[in-house]
């Protein structure tokens, strides 16, 4: 082997690991698959439970939190364990997971359902703080990021595989057009579980040899007396930066712990909405905003947020001064990874969970000749209320409280409690129109699914338009009852309701397909993206993804047309190479800490549980092209990142240099 070209897979001993490498690389394509029946599920629950686009994303909170929780356990005990321990016990903690799915298919509540999602998480948080950082180490440090993200590719074939999966059972339907993706939903997690501890019993033989990384920064260093030596004087702390990096991870931190009691503190018995809204409205706040129960604890915990943040600005000014080099949050490389990992998962989180909703309400009409018998599977009229939709929300409640007529008083009997009751809020001013109109929306929206709403007697005196009449005159088993109901709506509401009649859309199943072609343009950018890394610095790949992903994101916002859906699937190519080289560059020399750190980079994660709800929530004001913004946001400060990293870390790329200087 010559010093030019060393292999990728021969250790430092000149062990040949490439067996190993892909043993590692299944596990890659485990979670990928994992992680891409998650991001079908959303729209499922929407459709079944009757959920908005930021309550459905409680299945991403659950999800990631499951990292959260689990990554520095993960990482206390696989530098205990060693590799093998940690990818064992990962496997055993994902089939537990995935049989739960059996009996919370029988309990059918969301609950259950996000508790099986938390716990396969949490195992999953077991393989990538392992399985990541020793990809790294699995031959010449050069290749490093070379291999991550060729095992990551691995990755990306399960985040096509899984939305597949995802389409089968979660919008499974029986012969009669009804759908039974909340009784075949455990299928695919069962065999999730088979599959698993097939994997545990192969890493129990498996050659996995424990490789340390190299330690560039000295930070293992000690005397002969076996104490810690000080930095040499090229590798000082840099107090300020470290201060505003440490500082950026301890809002997040305060973020996640916010929504974690937004979430324990805004429910159940415990809904403390209510109590506090005499307390909120003392608070500043904007004026037009308005104190709700719903409001009142997300306004409680932001001034809390506000004032935690402040008291941990004065702390951090202690912490830093006593930092050394022997700390990996000295190292700004590090600390600035684990911020740049939380945006990107956030963003990716975002764009990967309500890809269906993009795709069945925001691309231009499809021809309509392409609305066939044979293609009804593939192509629908596009009968989903929309934000638009809703003319004068007012005169609408006003109805649907007091049923004047005998269609409002059915459909009065037809909304949730919670709706009704956030009706009643609206009434009073003590809920904003968005609040109503988004409750109204969501049962609307599955109510014109379920059931047919003609009768004639509740359509007595209704003047009925044309293109209604000639679907009632229809057999009622083969025509469209939801476009059906969405006419005869608009014919009862004229002032309240629109309908834009004619619109040709894709149905959620093949919205669900074309989910796995995103990740097809994924799994591409990874494979390139390992090809290019061998010729191109790391950190100034993830600078020029980041730019163009914010380019796109914005293209998105603007809503124009077919060039926003290409730039939809155009972020998924630009997006694929940034998790696993962020990864890479984030442990950079940590030698031994390596394990520690990567713990902290998959705790970073959780940005998939934060943000998307925040993505969700700007959609169900607007609409969600307009909740692009929000990863157009993330990118931006992964850019940061990238174009900064040789200032963080010292070195000039991953590229076997050594450090320059720095700690």
């Amino acid at each position: 082997m010559s010093d030019e070209k060393p292999s990728m897979f021969v250790t430092a001993d000149g062990k040949n690991v490439l067996l190993t490498f892909c043993l590692v690389s299944s596990l890659f394509l485990l979670w990928g698959f994992c992680n891409g029946m998650i991001d079908v599920m959303d729209k499922h629950f929407q459709m079944e439970l009757n959920l908005s686009l930021s309550q459905s994303a409680w299945v991403q909170f659950a999800h990631w939190m499951g990292y959260f929780l689990m990554s520095l356990p993960a990482g206390w005990l696989a530098t205990r364990l060693g590799y093998r321990g940690g990818i064992i016990v990962g496997l055993l903690m994902v089939a537990v997971g995935g049989f739960w799915f059996i009996p919370a298919a029988k309990i059918a509540a969301f609950w259950a359902f996000l508790l099986g999602v938390c716990v396969v998480a949490s195992g999953l948080t077991f393989l990538e703080t392992v399985a990541n950082p020793y990809t790294t180490v699995l031959g010449p440090p050069r290749y490093a990021a070379s291999r991550i993200n060729l095992a990551q590719s691995c990755n990306g074939v399960g985040w096509v595989l899984g939305p597949i999966a995802g389409s089968m059972f979660f919008y499974a339907q029986d012969a009669s057009g009804r759908s039974t993706g909340s009784e075949t939903i455990w299928i695919p997690y069962a065999g999730v579980a088979v599959v698993v501890l097939i994997l545990a019993f192969v890493f129990f033989f498996a050659p996995v040899p424990d490789i340390k990384a190299k330690d560039d920064y000295n930070i293992d260093d000690k005397d002969d007396a076996g104490r810690k030596i000080p930095a040499p004087a090229t590798r000082q702390v840099n107090r300020g930066l470290s201060y505003v990096l440490l500082l950026g991870n301890v809002c997040v931190l305060l973020g996640v712990f916010g929504m974690i009691l937004w979430l324990v503190l805004g429910s159940g018995s415990l809904d403390l909405g209510p109590r506090l809204v005499g307390f909120a409205s003392a608070l500043p706040h904007p004026s037009g905003f308005v104190i709700t129960a719903d409001t009142a604890l997300l306004l409680t915990l932001v001034a809390a947020g506000c004032l935690a943040t402040v008291v941990a600005a004065v702390w951090l000014v202690g912490v830093t001064k006593r930092l050394s080099h022997h700390s990996i949050w000295s190292h700004e490389h590090f600390s600035g990874a684990v911020l740049a990992q939380f945006f990107y998962v956030a963003a990716q989180c975002g764009i990967f969970s309500f890809l269906i909703n993009y795709m069945t309400s925001e691309p231009p009409s499809l021809p309509a000749s392409w609305l066939k018998e044979d293609s009804s599977k593939w192509v629908e009229v596009r009968t989903a209320f929309a934000g638009s939709d809703f003319k004068d929300m007012s005169s609408l409640a006003a109805k649907l409280s007091a049923p004047a007529n005998p269609l409002s008083a059915f459909l009065a009997t037809k909304l949730s409690s919670s709706t009704l009751q956030t009706l009643a809020q609206y009434k009073d001013g003590a809920a904003g129109e968005t609040a109503a109109r988004v409750a109204v929306m969501q049962d609307l929206n599955s109510l014109i699914l379920k059931q047919s709403l003609y009768s004639p007697e509740r359509f007595n005196g209704v003047a009925l338009q044309d293109k209604t009449k000639q679907l009632l005159a229809q057999d009622a088993k083969g025509r469209n009852e939801a476009w059906l109901n969405r006419l005869l709506l608009a014919d009862a509401y004229p002032k309240e309701l629109a309908f834009h009649d004619g619109v040709i859309g894709v149905t959620n199943q093949f919205a669900a397909k074309l989910a796995s072609f995103g990740f097809i343009c994924f799994l591409l950018g990874r494979v390139t993206g390992a090809w290019m890394l061998r010729r191109v610095s790391a950190h100034k790949i993830v600078g020029l993804y980041a730019v163009v992903n914010v380019a796109a994101c914005l293209l998105v916002f603007c809503k124009l047309g077919w060039l926003s859906v290409v730039c939809v699937f155009l972020s998924y190519f630009f997006m694929s190479i940034m998790f696993p080289t962020i990864f890479a560059l984030g442990i950079f020399g940590l030698g031994n800490k390596a394990k520690g750190a990567s713990a902290y980079i998959v705790m970073a994660i959780v940005g998939g549980a934060l943000l998307p709800k925040l993505m969700g929530a700007v959609a169900d004001h607007y609409d969600m092209s307009r909740g692009f913004i929000v990863p157009l946001l993330c990118f931006v400060l992964i850019a940061l990142y990238g174009y900064t990293w040789p200032k963080l870390s010292r070195a000039e790329s991953l590229h076997g240099v050594s450090t320059s200087g720095g700690h």
